[in-house]
C-alpha cells in the first residue's frame, strides 16, 4: 500500500490536524477568533461522508481526502458563524457563539475569512484524474454552486420566517440548499479523490444529497424531542426565532389549532414549552422521521453499483444519522 494512503482513523485524525492547523495559524488579526472556533468541534459528519466515499477496497483513503475534508469543514464552519449572527444565537455546541463573544462585525468577517481558507485548501489538492470531473475547474464550479445553494436556502428560510403556513415542499427546498448541498459536495469530492468512475462520482454525490436531507430533518426533530443538555443548545429556539420546520408543519396539518399557538410564540413571545409538547403529542417528530426514511430509501438506491465495502460504510453512516 502506498504511503499516500492511510486508514480511516488516521484520516479522521489528519483532517482534525489540518483543520486545527488552519484555524490556529490564522493571519490578519483573526487568530483569537479562529482559535476559539478550533476549541469547539462538531461530530464531523461531512468529514466521515467524504472519507468513506474516498475509501478503496482495502479500507484505506488517500491522504488528499483529509485535506479535502478539512476544506469542507472550514466551509461548514463559515456558514455556521454567519447563521448564528443571522439567528442571533447564543449557544453553539455548548459554547457561547462567536458573535456573542467577539461582536457581529468580527464574526461576519471571520466567516468570510474561513470561506477563503476553504477555497485555498481545495486549490491545493493534487488532482489525479484527468477526465471531465477530475479538474480544479470542475471542483471550483461545483463549490461555487454549493455556496450559492446554501445562500439561497438560508435566504428562503429568512423570507419564510414566522410563516406558519409554510408547506412541506417549500421546507424541503430550503433544506436542500442550506444543508444537503454541502453533503452532496462532500460525497462527490470523496468519490473523485478516491478515483471512482464519473458515473460513480455522480452517484455518490446523489447519495450525499439524500443523506443531507435526512440529517437536517432529524436535526429539526431534535428541537422538539431533546433536552437542552442533549442538544447542547437551547431547545425551542427554531420556533422562537420563527423558523418553521417539518415537525411543526406536519403537526399543524394534523392539528390545525396548533397554528395559532405557534403564532403566539413567534409574535407575542408566549411560552414555547406547551407548543413543543403539543407538537410531540401530534406526533410531528414521528411523522417527520418517516419522511426522513423515504430519503433513506432513495439514498440506498444510489449505492447499488458502488463497491461493497464503501457501500456498507456509507449505509452505516446513513443509519447512524437516522
Amino acid at each position: 500500500m502506498s504511503s499516500n494512503y492511510i486508514n480511516m482513523d488516521e484520516g479522521l485524525l489528519e483532517t482534525r490536524r489540518l483543520l486545527d492547523n488552519d484555524l490556529n495559524r490564522a493571519r490578519g488579526g483573526f487568530g483569537e477568533l479562529t482559535a476559539y472556533l478550533a476549541a469547539s468541534s462538531g461530530k464531523g459528519v461531512r468529514t466521515q461522508v467524504l472519507l468513506n466515499a474516498a475509501m478503496d477496497e482495502a479500507g484505506k483513503v488517500p491522504k488528499d481526502a483529509a485535506r479535502a475534508a478539512a476544506a469542507v469543514e472550514l466551509l461548514h464552519m463559515a456558514t455556521l458563524v454567519h447563521d448564528d449572527v443571522i439567528d442571533d444565537a447564543d449557544i453553539r455546541r455548548g459554547k457561547t457563539t462567536l458573535h456573542k463573544k467577539f461582536g457581529n462585525k468580527n464574526a461576519i468577517l471571520c466567516g468570510d475569512y474561513l470561506l477563503s481558507l476553504s477555497m485555498t485548501s481545495l486549490a491545493g489538492l493534487e488532482m489525479q484524474k484527468t477526465n471531465s470531473v477530475g479538474t480544479h475547474a470542475f471542483l471550483a464550479q461545483r463549490m461555487a454552486k454549493v455556496i450559492a445553494a446554501i445562500c439561497k436556502g438560508e435566504f428562503s428560510q429568512h423570507l419564510n420566517a414566522g410563516n406558519v403556513d409554510l408547506q412541506v415542499f417549500a421546507y424541503l427546498r430550503v433544506i436542500a440548499g442550506k444543508t444537503a448541498a454541502l453533503f452532496y459536495f462532500s460525497a462527490l469530492m470523496g468519490g473523485l479523490i478516491g478515483g471512482e468512475s464519473e458515473a460513480s462520482i455522480l452517484a455518490l454525490g446523489s447519495f450525499g444529497r439524500q443523506l443531507g436531507m435526512v440529517f437536517q430533518i432529524i436535526d429539526d426533530c431534535k428541537d422538539y424531542e431533546w433536552s437542552e443538555t442533549a442538544a447542547q443548545k437551547p431547545v425551542g429556539n427554531d420556533l422562537k426565532n420563527g423558523v418553521v420546520t417539518l415537525p411543526l408543519i406536519l403537526a399543524i396539518n394534523k392539528v390545525p389549532a396548533l397554528r395559532e399557538q405557534a403564532l403566539e410564540v413567534i409574535k407575542d413571545n408566549a411560552a414555547v414549552a406547551p407548543v413543543l409538547a403539543a407538537v410531540r403529542a401530534a406526533d410531528g417528530p414521528g411523522m417527520a422521521r418517516q419522511m426522513a426514511q423515504r430519503y433513506e430509501n432513495v439514498a440506498l438506491k444510489t449505492l447499488v453499483d458502488i463497491a461493497p465495502n464503501k457501500r456498507g460504510a456509507l449505509i452505516s453512516l446513513l443509519r447512524s444519522v437516522l
